[in-house]
């Protein structure tokens, strides 16, 4: 086969293609074809993703639970979450601040509707218990952090938690203002 092309190559050549075919061969050519589009998902995302997974996970599994307390030690006041955290200060001591911080904005916001319970017990019941259940959050993750290999992806969902408390309890006091101002919150 190889030696009957080889013989007989002239007789395949004779036919050349017309203009026709090598213009569009060659707008095909200079055409550029956009970039193809890579998604890339880094890192960070994937442990931010982690981390608020696994609060939910902790979250569904406290909920299950039959709850043992009325009244939440975060709003009683739970000295182990305000005060310095030295589990948290000596893995990252930014970080540990930032707990700190946090906690401290927490206990006055806390103070804050604390002011409500005489007034409004049922109110005070409500909040106290959607707190309680961010903060048992909180100290599940606070608990198995010293265990956990993955201490800053664990870090960044104690964060995200203390930041979530402290928007509940923007909310409840927004809420309180209403309560006790009927006629400001219509304007």
């Amino acid at each position: 086969m190889e030696r009957f092309i080889r013989d007989h190559r002239d007789e395949f050549d004779d036919q050349e293609p017309s203009m026709k075919v090598w213009e569009q061969i060659e707008t095909g050519m200079n055409k550029k074809n956009p970039p193809a589009k890579v998604v890339r998902i880094s890192y960070v995302k994937w442990s931010v993703a982690a981390a608020v997974l696994l609060g939910l996970i902790l979250s569904v599994v406290y909920f299950i639970q039959p709850e043992k307390t009325e009244v939440s030690p975060a709003i009683a006041g739970n000295q182990e979450t305000n005060a310095k955290d030295t589990v948290v200060d000596n893995i990252d001591p930014q970080i540990g601040k930032m707990v700190a911080q946090f906690s401290s904005m927490i206990e006055e916001k806390q103070k804050e509707i604390q002011s409500i319970e005489k007034d409004n017990p049922a109110l005070y019941s409500q909040f106290s218990g959607d707190i309680k259940k961010l903060d048992s959050t909180y100290q599940v993750l606070r608990n198995t952090l010293p265990a956990n290999p993955n201490k800053e992806q664990l870090l960044q969902a104690m964060i995200s938690n203390l930041q979530m408390q402290i928007d509940l309890l923007n909310q409840q006091l927004n809420i309180i203002k209403k309560v006790k101002n009927p006629t400001r919150a219509t304007t």
